[in-house]
């Protein structure tokens, strides 16, 4: 009976020392707390939240699990000991997540949209620019007269030289390249040679046949696709029967 009182005397104790209790803990990342994330014992299913230090506190034993889980970290287990009882706090640390930005899209960015310029001023292209400064007339620093105006030192030496005929040359280049790349917008290579009945070796001959027809550029310029499309079934009969004729 004695040694039956004894058994059952240790089960008390042993069943009394592994009750739960508080245990204060901390969750970390490094040497940042983790703050607002989620603390939970598996065995009881209790959880608490951890405060803007990172702290909390939670009841547990030997044995138990704790999860931590939230956003922005990767969840982790940590098992609970008697060493766990002795920090003060007990720190858990956890990793904070890597996040892969999905595509960025980016305007087109102008010095317009970035507030260098007015609004609606036009806007010139490289060759327009080039251009404009070499046939520039320029009142106050006008060295001769032209017609009874100003003209500046370098408006007179290109004329003299042939440079503007040279860049109003290279700005109707630039011009039929940019209507060129609209019509690759209008129309894919493939689709010129099954819907125009282009040739393949042609396409690009028959492109730049396109943009040196004025209604044709007229259409691009206006952003009129639909009108393009039309003259550009029109210029593809022309261009077939210039190919049959070579």
């Amino acid at each position: 009976m004695n040694r039956l009182l004894y058994l059952l005397l240790c089960i008390s104790i042993s069943a009394f020392c592994q009750e739960r209790k508080p245990l204060q803990g901390q969750v970390v990342s490094g040497e940042s707390a983790i703050v607002g994330v989620f603390v939970i014992n598996k065995a009881t299913g209790t959880e608490v939240k951890t405060n803007a230090t990172g702290n909390f506190t939670i009841t547990a034993r030997n044995g138990d699990m704790l999860a931590v889980y939230g956003t922005g970290i990767t969840a982790r287990d940590f098992a609970v000991s008697t060493a766990t009882f002795a920090e003060q706090p007990y720190v858990m640390e956890v990793v904070i997540n890597a996040y892969e930005l999905k595509e960025i899209v980016i305007d087109k960015i102008t010095p317009e949209s970035l507030g260098l310029v007015p609004k609606n001023q036009k806007q010139y292209t490289p060759a327009e620019r080039r251009l404009k400064t070499a046939s520039d007339l320029d009142p106050q620093m006008g060295i001769g007269t032209m017609a009874g105006v100003s003209v500046s030192a370098d408006a007179i030496i290109n004329a003299i030289s042939g440079r503007t005929k040279m860049l109003k040359k290279a700005l109707e280049t630039e011009n039929k390249e940019f209507a060129i790349q609209k019509l690759n917008g209008i129309y894919t290579e493939e689709q010129i040679v099954s819907e125009l009945k282009i040739p393949a070796v042609y396409v690009q001959g028959f492109l730049f046949f396109a943009v040196e027809d004025a209604d044709c550029a007229a259409a691009l310029k206006s952003k009129n696709n639909e009108l393009a499309k039309f003259k550009l079934l029109g210029l593809a009969e022309k261009y077939n029967k210039l190919i049959t004729d070579k």
